[in-house]
């Protein structure tokens, strides 16, 4: 059979084709089986997240129900009611955001970049339709920086405000709130933990946590120490400066309202840590105080409680010696300081953040942050003085030595948001700090009125702790209606268990031996607590067009706080033969010298010393309006009526009871003008009232006395409430974004100011509190930061910054106080002349790296007035120089370098030619490394 070549190669073909549809039919399904799964993830990796929020540009309210498409795609959404929006699976790559609103101008908003399974966060602000005529396209750099002046807490806010940023706070050397704050205008630190505003004393200031009060740790402070509050916790420091009626009353300096961090857009885990050391502290040889156990974690109070003994001994009635050898026993037998190198400081911090719990949309911020130091006051000098020939200052008791301190600190905060719908947004907000410090003071010196030379040591130990939560919810009714509440659980303590402080003093024949007088060595078991409750309600009814938000704002709040203080101080004596109070008194007052057959040691309850339990129960309901005056004027009245109720009741130890109150109803009204001048100028004027009222332990007519050569402070339960009227004006300029210039004029009137007096008796200063008959505060603010790209490109990475704060006061005093002051007539306690911040950052093109210089002064201040014939106690001004320097190492690690105090300038506290007090701190120098993920 013949087959033909054309014949063999149709058959060839046949079979290829049919073993090629084989392998098809075969191959392909596999392969599709393993493409499209591999092409959903490529789809899946070639999408991202879009979240931000709607803000009004003129007033940077969040605008709820406004409508965000990604133009070109189905992709769309509506914001919350805290204006917020999250696009999910958004196509990767070049977007563009188109945004409307019933009442606004639209927005386009190009240029946007995507990157695959990533987050874009993209802020937008919108005008009214009004003013905005046709629609607007910008692009997303430009939009950025439209929006950071639309929400910048100065521009945007009904009242004068200043505030310091979570990124201005990560340029500097700050690692607290008390520190961070300093640098706004017109603030001062005190201690560094007590703030002062425009000049005035700390009691003209409160302070807010996430718009809730915090309170006191303090027993004779209004204010809460703000470096309870790690730097790495916080969102931003806002300082109003003027009153509105949404707001408590009883400020006239500002309300400091610290917020802590909220939720990224996508989730974020951040560590950071820490070390560094003070030049004065690092192996010298320092007095440190001995531990209980549980100190580094601010929990060893429970290790240094008051021997039962001795709480259960009745004092007015008769103690046997078996008593008084037992209460020896019991006692923690630890008096003296050790002496050891002192060491490095260290921190380390971690926290969490997403938009996402289970698959649901959950905001939440987890945050904690733990840190130690060891630091000194080196040269220290503490002196009480007498008048003197010539119209100078003598010593009366002068002593000088140094202080070893170990502190410890640690917080933690957890935040959660969520919305209801749209319409509805839920928050709870957390927060936990504590400090511990643990100080021992050695010094030595002498005593006029012992006609001897002393020598003392303190050990003292010192917890603080603030925990809060707040519940809040936010409700969009309808277009015009809007609801706001809160409701805000808060406990504070502070304890000083078991402080010790003995006196020696040397007898003619030479020897140091303890002081057989009540004065020789004591203990102290302080503690206070505090609860306090806030609940606050608002409703806003939007009037006329939505756009133009005019508005009318009612509210409800009510706070209630209670109280209890306890310091009870006992006096233990020896009576022992003089081989034996020559010895240190841990063997004083040992075991050997309370045996059961003894009768060598007395314990005494100090009379001038006890306890106080207040209650306080402030109610108040308010009315406001917001209303446009035209296109460019904006007036904000209403007025606030504020009850409170303040009880006091205090007792001795010596057995004295008394029982103060305070009742008053007020009305504060309020008015304030903003004028827009340009589209980055503002016009603000605003004349408010406010008050302030006593502290708690100012109001209690007993004393409380300190050890040898301290200060014994008496209440005044005639102490009314002050009231503030206060006036302001100041114009701000935003040339560029991250650039201001303002100045600004303030003035108030004080009618019935509490004024602290001090005077000197034999053995002691006696200090107590007076209203004065009136006081004036008045003063200039300029405030100025810019970019100073104007001289030339080399510029371009730098700013520049600063404030000044001019200020001047008189007050007036009440011949018939009983008291004949040295001035009838001065600055008021607490103000300072002037106060000036300024600095210079550089930062490269990508922000990566970036160093700051910082340098503060606050002029000359009176801490106490004084009373004939000795002339006012003054803290000097200290000339403060910090440097800062943030660079990247690899990848997402960063490093920072740190270096505070570099002038070293000493705190000097003067009475006329006297050094009061004074000692040097030490410069500290830090490095940490940070990585974010």
């Amino acid at each position: 059979m013949r087959i033909s070549v054309h014949a063999l190669y149709r058959a060839a073909r046949r079979a290829s084709r049919r073993a090629m549809l084989a392998t098809t039919v075969t191959v392909v399904p596999a392969a599709v089986s393993v493409l499209l799964p591999a092409s959903a993830s490529a789809q899946e990796a070639s999408t991202g997240k879009i979240t931000g929020r709607i803000v009004d540009a003129v007033t940077g309210q969040p605008i709820p129900a406004a409508q965000i498409q990604v133009v070109g795609t189905a992709f769309g959404t509506q914001t919350a009611v805290d204006g917020r929006y999250t696009l999910l699976r958004v196509p990767a790559g070049t977007i563009t955001l188109q945004v409307r609103r019933i009442g606004y101008g639209p927005k386009t908003v190009t240029g946007l970049l995507l990157p695959p399974n990533g987050a874009l966060e993209q802020d937008i602000s919108l005008r009214s339709a009004d003013v905005q005529l046709a629609a607007v396209s910008v692009t997303a750099t430009k939009e950025k920086g439209s929006v950071n002046d639309a929400l910048n807490a100065q521009k945007n806010a009904t009242n004068v405000v200043n505030a310091i940023t979570a990124e201005q706070i990560a340029r500097s050397p700050d690692n607290d709130a008390a520190a961070a704050a300093q640098r706004v205008s017109g603030v001062t630190v005190q201690d560094g933990k007590y703030l002062q505003v425009r000049g005035l004393s700390e009691r003209y200031t409160t302070a807010s946590l996430n718009g809730a009060r915090i309170p006191s740790p303090e027993p004779e402070r209004k204010v809460v120490p703000l470096d309870l509050f790690p730097a790495s916790l916080l969102q931003d420091v806002t300082t109003a400066k003027t009153f509105t009626p949404d707001m408590p009353g009883d400020f006239a300096g500002a309300n400091v309202n610290i917020r802590t961090r909220e939720f990224p857009a996508r989730r974020q885990v951040n560590y950071s840590t820490s070390f560094g050391f003070g030049d004065r502290v690092l192996g010298q040889t320092l007095p440190f105080a001995p531990r209980a156990g549980g100190e580094l974690f601010g929990n060893a109070s429970a290790n240094r409680r008051m021997p039962s003994a001795i709480a259960g001994a009745n004092f007015l009635g008769n103690v046997s010696q078996s008593q008084y050898n037992q209460m020896a026993r019991q006692q923690r037998n630890v008096w003296s300081p050790s002496l050891r190198n002192g060491g490095v400081n260290g921190s380390f911090g971690m926290s969490t953040g997403g938009n996402n719990i289970l698959g649901k949309r959950i905001g939440y911020v987890l945050s904690g942050n733990y840190g130690y130091s060891e630091e000194v006051r080196a040269d220290e000098r503490y002196a009480i003085g007498n008048q003197g020939a010539n119209n100078t200052v003598v010593p009366l008791t002068e002593v000088r030595g140094q202080t070893g301190r170990a502190s410890a600190s640690w917080g933690g905060i957890a935040n959660l948001s969520t919305l209801v719908g749209r319409n509805s947004r839920l928050a709870l907000n957390t927060t936990v700090t504590r400090s511990a410090d643990n100080e021992a003071r050695s010094d030595r010196g002498f005593d006029e009125n012992l006609n001897d030379s002393i020598q003392r040591t303190t050990l003292r130990y010192v917890e603080r702790g603030v925990a809060t939560m707040t519940g809040s919810g936010e409700h969009q009714l309808s277009d015009r209606n809007r609801t706001a509440w809160a409701v805000t659980f808060g406990q504070t303590d502070r304890r000083e268990p078991d402080r010790s402080d003995v006196v020696y003093a040397r007898t003619p024949e030479g020897p140091y031996q303890i002081l057989a007088s009540l004065d020789g060595a004591r203990r102290l078991y302080f503690d206070l607590q505090e609860n306090n409750v806030t609940g606050q309600v608002d409703h806003t009814i939007n009037l006329g067009d939505v756009a133009k938000q005019n508005t009318l704002k009612v509210g409800a709040y009510l706070r209630t706080t209670d109280r209890t203080a306890d310091a009870p101080i006992f006096a233990f004596i020896s009576r022992a033969g003089e081989s034996v109070v020559r010895q240190t008194p841990d063997v004083i007052f040992g075991e050997a010298q309370a045996c059961d057959n003894c009768a060598l040691i007395n314990v005494q309850p100090i009379g001038q010393a006890g306890s106080y339990l207040a209650s306080d129960r402030t109610a108040a309901g308010y009315l406001m309006s917001d209303i446009g005056l035209g296109s460019r004027v904006r007036m904000i009245a209403g007025a606030r009526l504020e009850q409170a109720r303040i009880t006091v009741d205090a007792s001795t130890q010596g057995g004295f009871t008394t029982t103060a109150t305070l009742d008053n109803t007020d009305v504060l009204p309020s008015l304030l003008l903003n004028t827009q001048l340009s589209s980055t100028q503002n016009l603000r004027f605003g004349i408010t009232r406010t008050l302030a009222r006593p502290e708690y332990r100012e109001l209690a007519p007993v004393t409380f006395r300190d050890v040898l050569g301290g200060v014994s402070v008496t209440g005044n339960a005639a102490l009314v409430r002050s009231l503030i009227d206060n006036v302001d004006l100041r114009w701000e300029m935003f040339p560029n974004p991250g650039e201001v210039l303002s100045v600004g004029v303030f003035a108030k009137r004080f009618d019935r100011p509490i004024e602290r007096l001090e005077q000197a008796t034999s053995g002691a200063y006696q200090a107590r509190f007076q209203n004065a008959l009136s006081a004036t505060n008045v003063g200039v603010e300029l405030e100025a930061r810019k970019q100073l790209g104007f001289l030339g490109s080399w510029g371009e990475a730098f700013t520049g910054f600063g404030n000044v704060t001019l200020m001047q006061s008189n007050v007036e005093l009440d011949p018939t106080g009983g008291l004949t002051v040295t001035d009838q007539s001065r600055r008021l306690v607490g103000q300072a002349p002037y106060v000036i911040n300024t600095g210079l950052t550089y930062s490269n093109m990508s922000g990566s790296t970036n160093a700051t210089i910082l340098y503060n002064v606050v002029g000359e201040r009176i801490t106490a007035a004084g009373v004939v014939p000795l002339p006012n106690i003054v803290e000097k001004p200290r000339h403060l120089l910090d440097l800062s320097l943030r660079f990247p190492v690899r990848g997402n690690l960063s490093a920072r370098m740190d270096a505070r105090n570099l002038l070293d300038a000493r705190f000097r506290f003067m009475q006329g030619n006297l050094e009061r007090e004074g000692w040097n701190a030490g410069r500290v120098v830090s490095m940490g490394l940070s990585w974010r993920q």
